[in-house]
């Protein structure tokens, strides 16, 4: 949206969109009023007591300069750009403002037209193939009418126009490497595919969607807290190591950092077919676009051969130099734009008309440990030293109470040539066993500002998840449960099945038999296993398996940690805390993915939250490439018409936003009127019974109820519900709750007078809850999807929440959600049953696991809510071990959620045992 469209606010500087302005100036004006008062305070104390009043301390704490949740940037000195300070509402991280140039009159070209475009992506989305695509081009051409005509003859005619728009994003580029293998007379040869990373860069750079987004400095960032600023980390511009890179940099160079990720996937289902892709994001670009996949986010970059192993040499030392000479060969050429760029930079103009001297640099290398070996060429698992980013013997990856020295580059890079200049073999693998190195020249040396080591980042994916947990403890855990009996395998699998419904939370069957499946499920295992086991994996009945079920919570504390997508130098050190208690009890295992934790906050302090380097979104992308390998190759010659298919889908989504762009602002240009801000959404609609599209909008924006049912009167209700005591003298019980919740909101009541619902008035019902809330942990919003339904998918669903009340925060669960009209209002109201009731002594297992008891009120004490009390939804699971009404809070759902219940735990006084 261009500059014409916002409005420029005096009193703070910031540029506000018409949507937003008068909220904001309102806010800001009482701001202003509240500085003029204070000052006024402060000249008034001058006056009175002097000059000297002003080195009073008590004045100066007396008048805040900040307001509480105000955002502090300061920028890397070698920007030039002085400190700022936002308020929490108008803070926006983006690059200066520009004019957003007039879309494409034509932004389906080189398509002859627009219907012709959207005809060919459907065929490329779809996958038709040659035949498919002829029979449709027929079936078009019989029934074209109107202006646009249809040229397209045949398949070729699509390809060609492919072809074509190719050129609007970087196009792969194929080369052959040679490497010589000892015995061999000749060279062997290996096919490579890559884009020039330079000039994919500059491909987002001149991109008008994405360059508003775009961060060019390093910079720290802060929060006021009502006392001082408070030091939080996020995106990877926002911690150590590219500060450090920036302030390496000549003045006036702006560091452009890359984020690689290199894994082999299978291709075909029994894995006879693979693919080496390599993918490719930039640092500079926030994690909500740069994780995504399409404009922006992920882009497969290369295409690694894969060296297939022969029995003659497979096994042998010379043969793994081979395949790693051959590795970093490919990769040497995949980055080599990147690597000259790195050592000179590039200039380019962007599209905010300023000069920008570019430094290419790798901030993160994102990879499981086997790749990670490559990428250092460090020699792996059997090694003396098999840590790829610091020295720590094999013996002592259990012992992470140690601190062991760091690898650097340019220190591995010394032993190498060292290692070249001994006269033997023997002296040679004497020295390289030394650091457990390999002679072999690295492809990242040649990339300035890059030291491999410190690039390699904690794999949260396959460290974590596909790792410590699916390899290790639940392997561990799986035997003690099975030890137990047949009875005690199937609780546990019931326990699993019954488990409560939460959105994205999947729950496989027969659990206890889940021996291979992918990280992401066994991650959703890890989160509800405690819930499952802790009233079989007993203390009295299975010793063992009750101490590593107290491993797992403390791994399960530390993998929460690590999640978080916001951090703060508490949150880093309690994170610290947690790996060293998790570790402490592990002493008799020793691995690489154990010692690998140690590593998790140092990288968050130098990279930014682990969301910014996990593969998951990564290995989310090779779903893709298996698809097109099946349907839509040959299988002969797989990477070039793989490429080809990835390369298209670009394309065709870049002209595909351009189109919309030009449609939007051909719409703003025919709209003379301008935008009509007090236009009703169109989704304020009600919707029928049974739908769970969103009905009537709460004025606080907060909650939004759905799935509308018909109206029903207090007698039906009553007599519906008769046999549920929640419901009893429900409309009697709602105007003792209406004569008291309306004065205390300052809503008066009509004309006066009490309130006195009757039996034949009738409310609306809804099954269907959305609530907004905003994140403990980054403080942006995020939304709850809540059932309050008698038959969702046949069977009940009736979820838990959080409720604000004067006495703070309670958990209850929805009983009936309803709309109640009261004179010339509708009120949005909630029975809900409350889980408040005392729990007494705290039991010793509830300590150990660290788990949070609640406990229901009787069911009669189901009381009345409005629905903006309600803050965000909650997942609870009955203890079937102890009392009936006694639940536990899932904190093991997201981070928001372990933020919220750690609260809880420190407000019902419990310890923290870390």
């Amino acid at each position: 949206m261009g500059p014409e469209r916002s409005k420029h606010c005096n009193l703070c500087d910031q540029d506000i969109k018409p949507r937003g302005w008068t909220t904001h100036r309102k806010s800001c004006e009482t701001k202003a009023a509240k500085r003029q008062r204070d000052q006024v305070i402060v000249d008034a104390i001058r006056k009175e007591k002097g000059p000297s009043a002003l080195n009073e301390p008590e004045v100066e704490a007396a008048v805040p300069t900040f307001n509480q949740d105000d955002i502090k940037i300061e920028y890397h000195p070698s920007s030039g750009i002085k400190a700022k300070v936002y308020s929490f509402d108008n803070f926006e991280r983006r690059a200066a403002d520009f004019l957003v140039p007039p879309p494409d009159s034509q932004p389906w070209s080189p398509f002859k037209s627009r219907l012709e475009f959207e005809i060919a992506e459907i065929m490329l989305e779809v996958g038709f193939n040659n035949q498919q695509t002829d029979r449709l081009v027929k079936l078009c051409h019989r029934c074209a009418v109107g202006k646009e005509k249809l040229t397209f003859k045949n398949h070729k005619d699509i390809h060609n126009m492919w072809e074509a728009a190719s050129h609007r994003i970087t196009k792969f580029t194929k080369e052959v490497i040679s490497v010589p293998f000892t015995g061999d007379e000749g060279l062997r040869e290996y096919d490579v595919h890559y884009r020039d990373l330079w000039e994919l860069a500059a491909d987002m750079l001149r991109n008008p969607r994405l360059f508003p987004h775009f961060t060019f400095d390093a910079h720290r960032l802060s929060k006021f807290d009502g006392n001082t600023f408070v030091s939080f980390v996020d995106e990877p511009f926002t911690v150590r190591d590219i500060w450090d890179v920036q302030s390496q940099l000549p003045p006036g160079g702006k560091p452009l950092a890359y984020i690689l990720y290199a894994d082999k996937t299978k291709l075909s289902s029994f894995g006879t077919a693979k693919g080496y892709p390599l993918y490719a994001r930039l640092a500079n670009l926030p994690t909500a676009i740069r994780n995504r996949r399409g404009e922006g986010g992920g882009y497969v970059v290369g295409w690694l051969p894969i060296v297939k192993d022969e029995k003659l040499h497979s096994g042998k030392p010379s043969w793994v130099d081979f395949k790693n000479t051959v590795w970093h060969k490919s990769f040497a050429r995949i980055i080599s734009s990147l690597a000259s760029k790195s050592q000179t930079g590039q200039w380019l103009e962007c599209l905010d008309g300023v000069m920008r001297w570019f430094f290419l640099c790798i901030l993160i290398l994102s990879a499981d440990f086997e790749e990670q070996s490559v990428m250092s060429l460090t020699r792996g698992i059997m090694s003396l030293w098999p840590c790829p980013i610091c020295l720590v013997p094999r013996d002592d990856l259990w012992d992470t109470s140690k601190s062991y020295r760091r690898r650097t580059s340019k220190e591995s890079q010394a032993v190498i040539n060292a290692a070249r200049a001994k006269a033997t073999f023997e002296e040679r693998e004497e020295l390289l066993k030394e650091q457990a190195l390999r002679l072999i020249e690295n492809a990242f040396w040649a990339v300035a500002f890059t030291c491999v080591h410190r690039a390699l980042s904690h794999d949260h994916c396959h460290f974590n998840h596909g790792g410590l947990w699916s390899r290790h403890l639940w392997v561990e855990l799986q035997k003690y449960v099975v030890t137990l009996g047949r009875a005690k395998v199937s609780q546990v699998d019931n326990r699993f099945e019954d488990f409560p419904r939460w959105r994205n939370l999947r729950h496989p069957n027969q659990v206890i038999g889940v021996t291979f499946t992918d990280s992401s499920v066994h991650e959703d295992i890890s989160k509800m296993i405690i819930y499952a086991t802790h009233n079989v994996l007993t203390e009295t009945d299975c010793p063992l398996g009750y101490f590593l079920l107290r491993c797992v919570r403390l791994y399960l504390e530390m993998d929460m940690y690590a999640a978080l997508e916001v951090h703060t130098a508490n949150t880093i050190e309690e994170g610290r805390h947690t790996v060293q208690a998790f570790t402490a009890l592990m002493k008799n295992w020793n691995f690489p993915k154990l010692h690998m934790t140690t590593h998790i906050f140092d990288d968050i302090e130098a990279k930014g939250a682990t969301r910014n380097y996990n593969t998951k979104p990564n290995e989310q992308m090779h779903g893709p490439l298996k698809d097109w390998y099946l349907n839509r190759t040959n299988f002969k010659n797989v990477a070039e018409q793989i490429l080809r298919i990835d390369h298209w889908l670009l394309v065709a989504d870049d002209i595909g936003r351009r189109i919309s762009d030009f449609d939007e602002y051909s719409q703003r240009k025919s709209d003379s009127d301008g935008e009509d801000d007090d236009a009703l959404d169109d989704d304020n609609t009600d919707i029928g019974p049974g739908a769970d599209s969103i009905s009537t909008l709460d004025p606080s924006q907060h909650v939004r109820m759905g799935s509308r049912q018909a109206s029903q009167t207090f007698c039906s209700i009553e007599n519906a519900h008769k046999t549920q005591v929640e419901f009893t003298n429900f409309r009697i019980k709602l105007n003792a709750f209406l004569n008291t919740f309306l004065p205390a909101c300052n809503i008066p009541l009509p004309n006066g007078r009490r309130i006195h619902l009757q039996s034949d008035d009738t409310v609306t019902e809804y099954r269907f809850l959305r609530v907004n809330y905003e994140s403990l942990v980054d403080w942006k919003q995020y939304t709850d999807y809540l059932r309050c339904n008698p038959q969702f998918f046949n069977t009940s669903r009736f979820d838990w929440v959080f409720i604000r009340t004067q006495n703070g925060v309670i958990l209850g669960r929805l009983v009936f959600l309803f709309q109640c009209a009261i004179g010339n209002d509708i009120l949005s109201l909630a029975l809900i049953h409350p889980f408040d009731a005392p729990t007494g002594p705290r039991p010793q297992q509830d300590k150990q696991l660290n788990l949070l008891r609640v406990r229901a009120q009787p069911c009669a004490k189901a009381e009345f809510f409005s629905v903006r009390s309600i803050i965000r939804g909650a997942l609870l699971v009955q203890d079937s071990g102890g009392n009936p009404l006694d639940y536990f809070v899932v904190d093991t759902i997201n981070t928001d959620m372990f933020l919220r219940v750690r609260e809880m735990h420190q407000q019902a006084g419990h310890p923290v045992r870390i």
